[in-house]
């Protein structure tokens, strides 16, 4: 049975696209099959995956998954991931991570939430094929609206990537509060958070502050990412948290995995992001 994780925090810009994306990548990197449901108008999931939209040939998006309103709708729109090589052959990650792509005009699903069993349009696209893959990863937006919680209802947890600031963790606590309280109203009630991930982490007075905070709202929640872990051939000592270093920017431009850069700061993100498909794959499918 495929594992289905929604990647969500009511603020923007504490990396939950990076997020979902390089946690396929090392989630790919155990061998695992790895579905990236892009549920974000942006897209931006969509295209740091490598496809992206050409008005020449149109693909099916999210957008037209949802409309359709029927079991199984999502197989249709699967995409490959766009990763490849310098030989332009697909990279041994993107063998084994397909994409359910956005674009802009998902927004207007949002207009539907009022139509009878809407919050289960998702679920129901995923109805009946998705088991092929071990985990499935939903991108969504830095809200919760209609689209996210049509994320929430299709999952089996819900992961909170959150920088260390004042507004990202209340925008945390919302999202745990909301799921805590909502997860009935969604038709999910065994719904649950399975983690809480630190990211975009800078060494300041404010930002250990507010990690304190974190750990006493949330506990044993929060993931710690330290340890030893062996990449390319070279041990990394892995830092705690997610930090913030231009590299993930990096990768995030040129819409590629971290494991593109074979230098010492390429195998010390790639070493991150092992951790992280290992506490997922203890933590929450273990």
């Amino acid at each position: 049975m495929a594992i289905v994780l929604t990647i969500s925090n009511n603020k923007g810009g504490v990396g939950k696209s990076q997020f979902t994306v390089q946690t396929a990548a090392g989630l790919a990197r155990r061998g695992s099959r790895v579905l990236v449901i892009d549920m974000d108008p942006q897209a931006n999931a969509t295209r740091r995956l490598g496809v992206e939209w050409d008005p020449a040939a149109p693909i099916l998006t999210m957008s037209e998954v949802i409309k359709a309103d029927a079991e199984g709708a999502g197989e249709q729109a699967v995409i490959a991931c766009g990763w490849v090589d310098e030989d332009g052959t697909p990279t041994s990650e993107a063998e084994l991570i397909d994409v359910l792509p956005a674009r802009f005009d998902l927004i207007n699903r949002e207009s539907e939430s009022g139509v009878l069993g809407a919050v289960r349009r998702l679920k129901k696209a995923l109805d009946g094929w998705v088991d092929d893959y071990d985990f499935v990863l939903i991108d969504t937006r830095p809200d919760l609206g209609h689209l996210v919680q049509m994320a929430m209802a299709a999952a089996h947890y819900v992961i909170i990537p959150t920088e260390p600031g004042y507004d990202g963790v209340e925008a945390a606590i919302r999202v745990s509060d909301f799921v805590s309280q909502h997860a009935v109203d969604l038709a999910n009630p065994t719904l649950q958070i399975g983690g809480v991930v630190v990211t975009r982490r800078k060494a300041t007075a404010e930002k250990d502050f507010q990690l304190a905070g974190l750990a006493d709202r949330f506990g044993e929640l929060v993931w710690n990412l330290a340890g030893p872990t062996e990449v390319r051939g070279v041990e990394i000592i892995t830092p705690k948290h997610i930090p913030e270093w231009s590299r993930f920017d990096e990768a995030d431009a040129a819409a590629v995995s971290l494991s593109a850069w074979n230098d010492k700061r390429g195998r010390e993100t790639v070493a991150i992001y092992d951790q992280v498909a290992r506490r997922i794959t203890e933590r929450v499918a273990g």
